[in-house]
C-alpha cells in the first residue's frame, strides 16, 4: 500500500474526499499533511515493531557535558532516526538518554531501536490498520468537525487494531525475554540483593 492509498483510506473512512498529493493545496492535504508525521511517530513508539527496528554502534559525541555523574565516562550522538530506544549490546550497560545524546558508563555501546520509517510498502497489513485507525482519530475533528468519530477511533485503536498489530508483531521469529533481575531472582532464592 502506498502512502496515500494509506492516507486516502483514513479519509474515506472518516467521510472526507480523497487527495491526490499530500503537498496539494486541498484542505483535506493540508490537514493530513500536518498530521501524519505526528501520527506515524506516535505509533512507532509503542513497540520495538520488527519491520523497523535497527542495531547500531554508536558513535562518541565531540560534545562536552558541562558537568557529569559518577562513572558517565561515555558520551554518545543519538541517532538523529531514533523514535525509541529499546536496549544495549551490553545487558550490563548502564545508560541514559539525555537530549540528542546517550551517556553510558560503557565503552562501544550499541543500541537497538526504533527508527522513523516513512515507507508504508515495508509495513505489516496489521500495523497499516492501526496506523489508518490513527490517522482517523486525528483527522476526524479537523476535516468533518466530529468529535464522537474521533473518540470511536481513538478507542478502536487503542482497544482492538493496535492490539493486533503488537500481538502479530510478538509473534515474530523467537520471542525475546526480559532476563530476571536481582529482585525477582532473589524472590525465587536464586540471588541475594546487597542493600
Amino acid at each position: 500500500m502506498s502512502k496515500i492509498s494509506l492516507i486516502n483510506k483514513a479519509l474515506t473512512l472518516v467521510g472526507a474526499n480523497p487527495i491526490t498529493n499530500i503537498n496539494d493545496s486541498a484542505n483535506n492535504a493540508r490537514i493530513v499533511n500536518r498530521v501524519y508525521e505526528i501520527s506515524l511517530k506516535s505509533i512507532l513508539s509503542e513497540c520495538k515493531w520488527n519491520f523497523a527496528t535497527k542495531r547500531r554502534l554508536l558513535s562518541l559525541s565531540t560534545d562536552t557535558l558541562e558537568w557529569d555523574y559518577t562513572n558517565e565516562a561515555y558520551v554518545y550522538a543519538r541517532p538523529a532516526d531514533v523514535i525509541r530506544i529499546f536496549g544495549a549490546n551490553d545487558n550490563n550497560a548502564i545508560w541514559r538518554e539525555e537530549g540528542n545524546y546517550v551517556i553510558s558508563d560503557t565503552s562501544g555501546l550499541g543500541i537497538i531501536y526504533v527508527y522513523y520509517l516513512d515507507e508504508p510498502t515495508r509495513y505489516t497489513s496489521s500495523f497499516t490498520e492501526a496506523l489508518i485507525d490513527k490517522l482517523c482519530s486525528d483527522i476526524a475533528f479537523m476535516i468533518i468537525n466530529s468529535k464522537s468519530m474521533a473518540q470511536g477511533f481513538l478507542k478502536k485503536y487503542n482497544e482492538v487494531s493496535l492490539a493486533k498489530a503488537t500481538a502479530e508483531n510478538s509473534q515474530i521469529g523467537v520471542q525475546q525475554t526480559l532476563r530476571d533481575d536481582a529482585w525477582s531472582l532473589a524472590k525465587s532464592g536464586n540471588e541475594s540483593i546487597n542493600a
